[in-house]
């Protein structure tokens, strides 16, 4: 891909990653914070779009609504299209970044979530498939191919993280006589398809749990009817809970989910998790949980050159993602953005810039919105007032900043 030719010379050398699943989220961002992201950003107010994309995108408007002509349209249709690479439609992939798109989406960003082949061959396509801006994989598939190598030397260099985002945790459906992961040894179990992220990751669970078994290779529709079948034992799925695939499945069919054990030998990897009877009511009994375990997918692009285009369009999505991130953690959204922590970081890897940016001016303006929170709180005790609109108290906050910054600095 000719594009890929101009991102940035290497830094530092690639690091060889090992045991780091026992690296812990980072610290969240916090009800202050978020209310940061919500109101002062969208407000315009020192998180502003940067001008740089705000003035091409708006001198792109200008022209394509002037000359009429296809080729002024087709340009402006593509000046801040973001292409993001997910997964199958029944995994949590693809609804999370369809969520990005509802919630982002406006006159002058367009999302474009894309059906992938899941988080191993998501990397392969950010790194090379033509028109792929960014993509969500699993911090162990970075790991994995960093370490190995096996998608180039210094792939920590050429692939930048926007953001951690949820635990995607291991699903094994099997028979109701598979009653431990033990009984699995010997027999025919889906890894899914060749090359994923779950075969990858599979292979290396059982491997650590010290189960052989009779890997198979098929998409998760036909393993389930195999199972049921008989023919294969079980199938393994790393993806975000709620499976859509999986929520339709029941124990009337012969069906259940079953528990991973969280050993020694996988904590340096893996964290733990569990699956909820709420969340699969048809295969967990009400009251009970499957305790299984985890891994963190990520949000990745390429390490673009800051002059560059495509630099400038993942600067501009930062831009909104970031801002409109409480609305991502409302309802209808998916579930799994209550556990995104934005601040979160992935050691070993570098953020992609304009991300880190964000975040660093947020964190700067942090103790503003303290003050201002505590200047509501006393206006409010004082005067006896209602609570503010949340237009008014954006506005209100803009007018404290301008304030604010004609104080003397006492900090």
């Amino acid at each position: 891909m000719p594009e890929n030719d101009t991102r940035e010379p290497a830094r530092h050398s690639i690091r060889h990653f090992s045991g780091l699943g026992t690296m812990q989220r980072a610290v969240s961002l916090g009800s202050t914070l978020l209310a940061l992201l919500a109101f002062v950003v969208m407000s315009g107010v020192a998180l502003a779009q940067s001008p740089q994309a705000g003035a091409a995108g708006s001198a792109q408007t200008k022209a394509v609504a002037g000359s009429g002509g296809e080729e002024a349209w087709r340009t402006g249709l593509n000046t801040n299209t973001i292409s993001i690479i997910a997964g199958h439609p029944s995994e949590t992939y693809l609804e999370v970044v369809h969520d990005l798109a509802v919630v982002l989406n406006s006159e002058n960003l367009r999302i474009l979530p894309v059906s992938g082949m899941g988080g191993a061959q998501n990397i392969r396509d950010v790194l090379h498939l033509k028109g792929i801006d960014a993509g969500i994989t699993s911090t162990h598939m970075l790991r994995y191919f960093a370490s190995t190598g096996g998608l180039g030397p210094t792939l920590d260099q050429r692939v930048n993280y926007v953001a951690k985002l949820f635990v995607e945790e291991m699903h094994v459906v099997v028979g109701t006589a598979i009653k431990s992961v033990d009984d699995l040894a010997g027999k025919k179990v889906n890894f899914s398809d060749l090359g994923s992220t779950t075969q990858i990751t599979a292979r290396d669970v059982f491997g650590l749990l010290s189960i052989p078994v009779q890997e198979v290779n098929m998409n998760q529709a036909d393993a389930i009817t195999r199972i049921k079948s008989g023919e294969i034992a079980g199938t393994v799925l790393f993806s975000g809970k709620p499976v859509r695939l999986l929520s339709g499945l029941s124990s009337s069919d012969g069906l259940r989910l079953l528990t991973i054990p969280f050993t020694p030998t996988l904590e340096n990897t893996y964290v733990p998790a569990e699956l909820e009877a709420d969340v699969y009511p048809n295969l967990i009994p009400k009251g009970q949980t499957v305790q299984t375990i985890g891994v963190d997918a990520v949000l990745i692009t390429m390490n673009w050159p800051r002059t560059s285009e495509r630099y400038r369009r993942i600067a501009a999505f930062v831009e909104a993602f970031f801002s409109k991130f409480p609305e991502l953690r409302r309802e209808p959204r998916h579930p799994k953005w209550q556990q995104v922590n934005l601040a979160a970081e992935l050691p070993g890897w570098d953020r992609f810039p304009a991300a880190q940016e964000w975040l660093d001016r947020a964190k700067r303006l942090e103790p503003a919105q303290a003050d201002f929170q505590q200047f509501l709180a006393a206006r409010a005790q004082k005067r006896g007032t209602r609570a503010l609109t949340e237009e008014a108290e954006r506005k209100l906050f803009r007018e404290f900043l301008k304030w604010s910054a004609r104080q003397p600095q006492q900090r």
